[in-house]
């Protein structure tokens, strides 16, 4: 069950990410920062979430970004070198975010996404 729970918090947060980046990309003066920073978060919510529960464990709901992180991090050590940082400003500060911190956003995001991929699943013969 936690592996189709796991896909599905994955493809939603494919699917934020492509959110954010398309609206990144959109002519400057249509674009959205809370729409690019929210979408981001998202995605990396739900990169974290799928995580867990590929490994068992059952995200709390509404858990922070750190929360999530830190549990986390009792899996994979690998997960101690992420930095939440670029999207910890004030959640005002979304509305006006810059260019540079927008593309930071989706640039963590891609990160997450990468190593959540890259530590993959428990197999069944190595849980």
């Amino acid at each position: 069950m936690h592996v189709n729970q796991s896909k599905i918090k994955f493809e939603q947060a494919d699917q934020y990410l492509e959110a954010a980046q398309s609206e990144l990309y959109r002519p400057v003066e249509d674009v959205v920062p809370y729409m690019v920073c929210r979408s981001a978060r998202h995605a990396i919510s739900h990169y974290l979430q799928g995580y867990l529960l590929q490994h068992g464990i059952e995200p709390t709901e509404g858990a922070s970004l750190k929360t999530l992180l830190e549990k986390c991090r009792t899996i994979e050590s690998t997960f101690d070198s992420l930095d939440l940082s670029p999207i910890t400003f004030n959640r005002d500060d979304e509305y006006s975010a810059e260019f540079h911190e927008m593309k930071n956003c989706i640039e963590l995001a891609t990160v997450v996404k990468q190593l959540v991929r890259k530590t993959g699943p428990v197999s069944e013969t190595n849980p």
